[in-house]
């Protein structure tokens, strides 16, 4: 067992996180950020190409893609979730200098991968039942199961990809991550043109071969790198017992809680669809809006993690804090100019969406145009409370963050945002309210606790 490092003082040769200025070290994290960002935009791209072709097939399909991508992104999002204890347990192995242990926790993350994927397979085969039992037509299910029946083979490449990519963050090497999903998109489009003639269960063979080609590509990008050979990821016996526990300890707190957060947002859709078709088009406008520039957030968060992971493993002290607050800072600003983006162009970006020759388009950017301000505030919450989360996952506290999250999506954001949009007959005004409010009670509390805890950093949360 190895001896902790002095505070202060870095793992290995050069100078410590702390000489860093706070510029400095949001400067370091945005260039560990930016290629994850654009690997984030290009994972939407599967959703992306997958709505395209099944666009092709017919509006019935469409609605099938619809159905069977929720459930797919849900899973997905839970098992990232759970999966990002191992960014965490890798960039602190790093910064104790043990590429021995950092490799065994990115083994061990493959496996849990794996393991996490047996059950979401069967969520996905078995939600055709769940469907027909809420009252969804005969027809509609049975076009879903189809291309549920397919999809589910994406989910177990899918989910080792989101392991590489948090050990490929760890490590500073996040560009591969970025090419290996274009890549990836690129063969779920050709793919999914040669088998269209099958109809829906085509399009999800296409998912899955675009999420093998991404795991192929980056076990190919480990197996050659040399800069990487120092971890002998694909040497037996480099795991050590307790790893998987690790793993699973720290992360399924994070899985509970984006997934607490996703079907916050997904019950917000549902209650959405009790307005006029306007009012619901405007809703799905303003979503596919926020949605998009959360990637800056999602970027900067794990960019974040993973650099306060690497200084508590340093046992750097006065980086955590500057690293954290720097992660912060850049979420201010890159949230901050998106909702300014969207509070001002509100009309003009509801129209790339919508034809303006439709009939009731003009009645539509009427309902888009206040909820984009709104997102704009949106934006600056949701993005704060991400990076934070990221720099508490960063220092093992998964567990605070959680209950937070329970706390602020459900009996403040939810209750809230009926309230008002039912009770007040505020309608999407009010529902977007209260996931405004949600989010920006989750962004304080989270904050606060960052503040807290790097401050008095206790032994054991180093290294």
């Amino acid at each position: 067992m190895s001896a902790e490092p002095m505070i202060g003082a870095p793992a290995s040769g050069g100078l410590p996180h702390a000489s860093l200025s706070l510029v400095a070290q949001a400067l370091a994290s945005l260039k560990l950020a930016v290629p994850i960002i654009i690997g984030q935009l290009a994972l939407i791209g599967l959703n992306v190409v997958a709505t395209l072709l099944m666009g092709r097939i017919g509006t019935q399909a469409m609605a099938a893609g619809v159905l069977g991508n929720a459930f797919f992104f849900s899973m997905a999002v839970i098992a990232n979730g759970i999966l990002s204890s191992t960014g965490v347990m890798v960039a602190q192995a790093e910064g104790r200098g043990d590429p021995q242990r950092a490799a065994g926790y990115a083994q061990r993350g493959l496996l849990l991968a794996l393991l996490l994927s047996v059950p979401a397979c069967a969520v996905l085969i078995g939600a055709p039942y769940f469907l027909a039992a809420i009252g969804q037509a005969p027809a509609q299910v049975a076009l879903t199961g189809r291309y549920l029946g397919t999809l589910a083979f994406a989910m177990v490449p899918y989910a080792m990809v989101l392991a590489l990519r948090y050990f490929l963050a760890a490590v500073e090497r996040p560009m591969m991550g970025t090419v290996t999903a274009i890549f990836g998109v690129g063969v779920e489009f050709i793919v999914g043109q040669m088998l269209l003639p099958m109809g829906v269960a085509g399009v999800g063979l296409a998912v899955a071969a675009g999420c093998l080609a991404m795991l192929l590509g980056m076990l190919v990008y480990l197996r050659l790198s040399v800069p990487l050979q120092v971890y002998g990821l694909f040497q037996r016996g480099r795991a050590q017992a307790g790893q998987m526990g690790d793993l699973w300890r720290i992360g399924w707190p994070m899985g509970v809680a984006f997934g607490a957060e996703t079907l916050f947002f997904m019950l917000t859709t549902t209650l959405a669809g009790y307005f006029t078709l306007p009012e619901i088009a405007a809703h799905s406008i303003g979503y596919q809006s926020i949605i998009t520039a959360f990637m800056i957030a999602v970027g900067l968060s794990h960019a974040t993690m993973v650099r306060v992971a690497r200084a508590a493993g340093e046992g750097d002290i006065v980086a955590v804090r500057r690293i954290g607050w720097a992660g912060i800072m850049l979420g201010w600003l890159g949230m901050g100019g998106t909702g300014l983006v969207l509070a001002l162009g509100g009309r003009w970006i509801a129209a790339r969406f919508l034809d303006p020759a439709v009939g009731d388009a003009a009645t539509v950017f009427d309902f888009a145009a206040p909820l984009l301000v709104i997102a704009a505030l949106f934006q600056l919450f949701d993005g704060t409370q991400a990076i934070a989360a990221g720099a508490l996952r960063g220092l093992k506290d998964t567990r605070g963050p959680m209950v937070i999250g329970l706390i602020a999506y459900w009996p403040v954001g939810m209750a809230s945002g009926a309230l008002l949009a039912f009770t007040l007959d505020l309608r999407l005004i009010g529902l977007w309210s209260g996931l405004a409010l949600g989010l920006a009670v989750a962004a304080v509390a989270l904050t606060v606790r960052f503040h807290v805890r790097s401050r008095h950093l206790p032994a054991s949360a180093k290294g």
